[in-house]
């Protein structure tokens, strides 16, 4: 029986800027492939994807798993983990981002995700250089392509619509041009 589940990944900017980004994903367990299996293999991969074109002082530190019951998000676990921006040189405004927008079917199905701690190295103007376009497609793939364990369960990538149906991610856009990250007042959600 499959599960709508939630990652919240939790990192820090020069270890003063606290950044969160939501993930939701249906879950389908399978023999030994758990939940928390397949969100370990989904955060590492994608992190590490992202970690490609971010600065040195990110760090992604852990990430809080929720699941939807009876529509209430339930808190499962926190996992930790210890991964750091890879590109040196200066870094930018924290609120400039590159965003990734998964699209599911259906009309506003989408999921977007910020991702600041951007390195001068990797940027020109306000734009991604067409010359990490690769880097950008490998971490965007990493946001929306499904996750099969080794004993057939699936972590589905999408997005909870306000019913609480899930919509799987059929295809996605990053943007070459730099978006500005969304400022929450604390307590009124992530």
């Amino acid at each position: 029986m499959a599960t709508i589940e939630r990652a919240v990944l939790k990192a820090t900017i020069g270890s003063a800027v606290e950044v969160r980004n939501i993930f939701t994903c249906e879950i389908t367990e399978v023999g030994a492939d758990t939940s928390e299996l397949l969100w370990d293999v989904y955060m590492e991969d994608l992190v590490t994807n992202v970690c490609d074109f971010l600065h040195t002082s990110v760090h992604f530190y852990a990430y809080d798993v929720y699941q939807l019951q009876a529509g209430q998000w339930v808190l499962l676990d926190e996992v930790t983990m210890d991964e750091d921006g890879q590109v040196g040189t200066e870094a930018i405004l924290n609120a400039a981002a590159v965003v990734f927008i998964g699209k599911a079917e259906g009309i506003r199905h989408m999921g977007r995700k910020f991702f600041s701690g951007l390195s001068e190295a990797m940027v020109t103007g306000n734009a991604v250089p067409g010359a990490y376009a690769a880097n950008l497609a490998t971490a965007l793939s990493s946001y929306i392509a499904p996750v099969t364990g080794i004993g057939g369960g699936t972590l589905v990538p999408g997005t909870v619509d306000k019913n609480g149906s899930f919509w799987p991610f059929v295809g996605g856009v990053v943007s070459s041009l730099l978006g500005t990250m969304r400022r929450r007042k604390p307590g009124n959600g992530i």
